[in-house]
């Protein structure tokens, strides 16, 4: 069991949001127009750039199709190899052609509890009835989907979301706010009504990440706070899991760091009570993703 999180240790944190890859085993096809991103960005590389150490949720990467099984084996062959307590947010697309036979390709590889189809990479019909039914298979099958949508298509989302009671979901990045148009901006007081409005059913958690990269810049804790304090008073601190979006947020060449990212986020989590920073930092994500109980079932296969 992973020691209760506290903001005053990142090592004790839980990483709900973490991208791992080997560009000579498994490339994504985005990585032709990402260049600073292609090589290995492994599990050694994230300590070494200040990663924690109280468990790891690895996050599909937008892989072809094809070779989603393929990267759930890579993430269970290297969470295994950590030591530490992980699940995987496996990639599936809920209006696929079959997507019973995708949840089981991506299960078989051990660890899975969470499922992810990027959906603000152009023109995603995420709002069809195939997409709710994936959705719902989804749901009966005890997989969480995150939702990676652009902060403008959060009220369809919000409608997909009222329509499917018995799933489960998490907003990944906040929603995605839009940090570049500045707090006084009306796009932010449209994208505050947006997220209570999606906070409202209780089936929904966010994930407090990619802050970074919706800026463009890393961002000091109190140009964190305000996007932060609106989320967690509409979450509220049961329903809000911290992420890192490492490498993603700290390509080479960008000057953010993944260590400006957890010092920012460490002093407005010490602002909370213990219980808060416990869930916010780790214990959330723990539960959400069923991280240790997935962790010593794969041990024992």
């Amino acid at each position: 069991m992973s020691a209760t999180a506290r903001a005053s240790d990142p090592s004790t944190w839980t990483d709900a949001h973490l991208h791992v890859w080997d560009s000579a085993r498994l490339a994504p096809p985005w990585l032709a127009q990402a260049p600073q991103l292609a090589g290995k960005f492994d599990l050694a590389r994230y300590v070494a750039e200040g990663g924690v150490r109280g468990g790891l949720v690895f996050v599909e990467a937008d892989v072809a199709p094809a070779d989603r099984a393929l990267e759930a084996r890579l993430f269970a062959e290297w969470g295994e190899a950590s030591g530490l307590p992980w699940a995987t947010v496996a990639g599936v697309d809920p209006a696929g052609a079959d997507v019973l036979a995708e949840i089981a390709a991506v299960r078989g590889a051990g660890g899975v509890s969470g499922a992810r189809r990027v959906l603000h990479a152009g023109d995603v019909p995420f709002t069809t009835e195939a997409f709710r039914v994936g959705l719902h298979r989804l749901g009966s099958s005890r997989i969480v989907f995150d939702c990676c949508v652009r902060w403008t298509d959060l009220a369809a989302l919000e409608g997909v979301v009222a329509s499917l009671g018995d799933a489960r979901f998490v907003l990944d990045h906040l929603g995605n706010p839009p940090i570049k148009a500045g707090w006084a901006s009306p796009e932010r007081v449209e994208w505050q009504r947006l997220v209570a409005r999606v906070a409202s059913c209780d089936r929904v958690s966010v994930k407090w990440s990619a802050m970074f990269e919706n800026a463009g810049r890393a961002m000091a804790s109190d140009e964190i706070r305000p996007w932060f304090e609106w989320c967690l008073a509409c979450f509220g601190p049961t329903r809000m899991l911290w992420g890192s979006n490492w490498p993603v947020c700290f390509a080479p060449n960008s000057g953010a760091r993944l260590a400006q990212w957890i010092e920012s986020c460490a002093t407005l989590a010490g602002e909370l009570g213990a219980d808060e920073q416990a869930a916010i930092l780790g214990g959330n994500a723990r539960r959400i993703y069923r991280v240790v109980v997935e962790a010593a079932a794969s041990r024992r296969r």
